[in-house]
């Protein structure tokens, strides 16, 4: 039976019994009788849902997981990681464990756990999300009344530093690629912004030479070896290229093979890929990684990683005075917050202000301003 208790604010909270037996908060109000009918519909919602399935609340986690994942439609990259994080961090704590019996202090200490054993934040955040995620879908198919992993908070990693090339850094790495087609590769890197799946991705018919741009509207899937439109959120984007990136790609596009030779998850290929292996195939991170670092100790330059040539690519923008807004625009960022981490970058004054403010100044007078 559901009931009310007066808070110390003088206003009155109505509670009930779930399914499982578990007290729960129906909300606060200002008035008894309002909070009391507010937790009697709550508790018909419970009873409902019980009568529906009564023994949905003790079924183990693991095989709730097991079904929702089967519904689940995610990117196949996205399902080999969160299969990880499950093998590694949810089934040995949650797999046999009910599902309604689950409590918040339950998944806070589960991260607590985490964190102890040496397991990173941005892992512990990951795998929690991931668990929340599944219990939002048994809430969402009425085996729960609530998640108990919602909101929970925790603890930010070190924020990490980015590395940003400066252009001598960058001649010294070129120099030292093993050939035209690596230097190719950098060059697009770091004078576009690309990402490296979208650099695999880029086909000769988005080039548009004339114009003196690349569009960029399809990544290429190392899990799935497809070529992919971009994903629901992300728009095609226009990133101008320089007169360096135009010379040398109207030599090579004449060289351009008619048809990539990898499976479109959508569409119908067009033309062969700019930057590809000896042998024609798909460029893979992980497998040019090596001639990068092997580049990086020959330059004598230090660690950077692959996508440090982006940041580079937004970090000269900056400091040439291009807006923050526009920096992000052909980074192909959705969020503003994502640009954000590149402000303090802006905040060096461009050769333009600096001139305005040495510019001879007129006398107004003796009167203060």
């Amino acid at each position: 039976m559901a009931w009310s208790e007066k808070l110390p604010s003088g206003k009155y909270r109505g509670l009930y019994r779930d399914g499982a037996g578990k007290r729960r908060s129906a909300g606060t109000f200002t008035h008894k009788a309002k909070a009391e009918r507010e937790a009697a519909a709550k508790e018909r919602d419970a009873r409902s849902l019980l009568w529906r399935d009564p023994e949905a609340y003790k079924r183990p986690w693991g095989e709730w997981a097991d079904e929702w994942l089967k519904a689940r439609q995610v990117e196949a990259t996205t399902a080999k990681a969160d299969g990880v994080r499950r093998r590694k961090h949810l089934d040995p704590r949650w797999s046999a464990v009910p599902i309604g019996s689950i409590t918040r202090h339950d998944v806070k200490a589960w991260a607590v756990d985490m964190a102890a054993a040496g397991v990173g934040p941005s892992t512990v955040q990951r795998a929690v999300h991931l668990f929340s995620a599944s219990m939002n879908a048994a809430v969402d198919a009425e085996v729960v009344q609530s998640n108990p992993a919602s909101r929970i908070k925790l603890p930010k990693g070190a924020q990490v530093v980015e590395r940003y090339l400066t252009h001598d850094e960058f001649d010294a790495i070129r120099a030292e690629m093993p050939s035209t087609d690596d230097q190719l590769v950098v060059d697009l890197l770091v004078n576009t912004g690309l990402r490296w799946s979208e650099l695999a991705g880029l086909h000769w018919w988005r080039v548009d030479l004339a114009r003196r741009v690349v569009i960029v509207a399809e990544t290429y899937d190392e899990t799935s070896g497809k070529i992919k439109a971009y994903p629901k959120g992300r728009r095609a984007r226009e990133v101008p290229l320089t007169d360096d990136l135009v010379a040398t790609l109207t030599q090579r596009k004449s060289q351009a093979a008619k048809a990539c030779g990898v499976p479109h998850s959508a569409g119908i290929c067009r033309s062969g890929l700019v930057a590809t292996t000896e042998r024609g195939y798909p460029l893979r991170n992980s497998n040019w990684a090596a001639t990068w670092r092997d580049t990086l100790e020959r330059a004598g330059v230090g660690h950077a990683r692959i996508h440090d040539l982006r940041h580079t690519y937004a970090s000269w923008l900056l400091q040439q005075g291009i807006p923050l807004a526009e920096v992000g625009r052909l980074l192909g960022h959705v969020s503003t917050q994502t640009t954000a981490k590149y402000a303090h970058l802006a905040g060096t004054p461009s050769a333009a202000v600096l001139a305005a403010l040495a510019a001879p100044r007129k006398s107004h007078g003796t009167g203060a301003d």
